[in-house]
């Protein structure tokens, strides 16, 4: 694979490093410089004329200077002339304002998409995108790729280590949002059955769960959601778990955020796992397990 470089800005470059390795390709390098009064430049160091681009680059935690220095170092390459360019953008923030909530708000969510196809690539992906009506605001079109797979072998390990039987299983949707990601869950993991919990926001950082529609008395219970950022959600739906009897509750999701204390939030609320992907580089504690989505990269890219 002589002929692929692959960068990585700041988010993903672990990612970026095993997937060249793995491909035995050119890690590309790049200088990002900030000025002064704020303003960014990010310049592609490595020769890619005529070479297969592929940028690996969440937009998280500042998603605002991500999706900047994203479309900077797109047009340094496309300047050097490469070949091709693909974008994987493994967590895609301004994901979950994808619908106006209020009168006069914005659709977030499109305005990002429409910056981000100013830029030049050729394909565009991600990870379990947060709405199918955001495929509709990249008129360029994405392509999200789901992870149930890995999760579906983690949870199938788990259970079987725990001796667990999958008849004492139940795969829990935090909401209706989430249905279609845990029937993707339940498809893989054959003879587990499923709950819906009904659920209110307060504010945009607080959620409440009033509703389970389900018995889950002495069961261990799968909660498998896209993304987990203040913790919230997932806390109020684990004890109304517990409270109605569960005996454990495993918690999984592709975007690990932890904004605030999401960590300690989740575990005080009783929550027995915790598992992420790497869409998020970051230091977290021991507890919470990240799997791994290299694979997932390489058979899509």
């Amino acid at each position: 694979m002589k002929d692929y470089v692959v960068f990585s800005i700041s988010s993903n470059k672990k990612l970026a490093k095993d997937f060249a390795k793995f491909w035995n390709c050119q890690l590309g390098k790049a200088d990002m410089k900030k000025f002064a009064d704020g303003e960014m430049l990010v310049q592609a160091l490595t020769d890619v004329k005529d070479k297969d681009v592929i940028i690996i680059e969440s937009t998280v935690k500042k998603p605002n200077d991500c999706l900047m220095n994203i479309l900077m170092l797109l047009d340094s390459i496309n300047r050097n002339n490469a070949k091709s360019v693909t974008l994987f953008i493994p967590y895609l923030g301004y994901s979950r304002q994808e619908r106006v909530n209020k009168p006069n708000e914005p659709i977030s969510c499109e305005v990002m998409a429409k910056t981000l196809e100013t830029g030049k690539y050729d394909k565009l992906l991600t990870f379990d995108i947060h709405h199918p009506i955001i495929e509709s605001f990249f008129k360029r079109g994405i392509k999200s790729i789901p992870t149930t797979q890995i999760f579906a072998k983690y949870y199938s390990n788990y259970l079987k280590e725990n001796n667990i039987n999958l008849n004492d299983v139940i795969i829990v949707s935090p909401d209706h949002g989430a249905n279609y990601r845990t029937d993707m869950l339940m498809f893989r993991m054959r003879g587990v059955k499923k709950v819906i919990l009904e659920k209110v926001r307060p504010s945009k950082d607080q959620a409440s769960h009033l509703e389970l529609t389900g018995d889950v008395k002495g069961k261990t219970c799968i909660i498998l959601d896209d993304i987990i950022s203040t913790g919230n959600t997932i806390a109020s739906a684990t004890r109304l778990l517990k409270s109605n009897g569960a005996k454990r509750v495993l918690v999984g999701a592709t975007h690990g955020i932890f904004a605030k204390n999401a960590v300690e939030t989740i575990k005080e609320a009783g929550v027995d796992d915790i598992a992420v992907t790497n869409s998020v580089e970051q230091e977290v504690p021991d507890t919470v397990k990240v799997l791994d989505l290299l694979q997932l990269i390489i058979e899509n890219i």
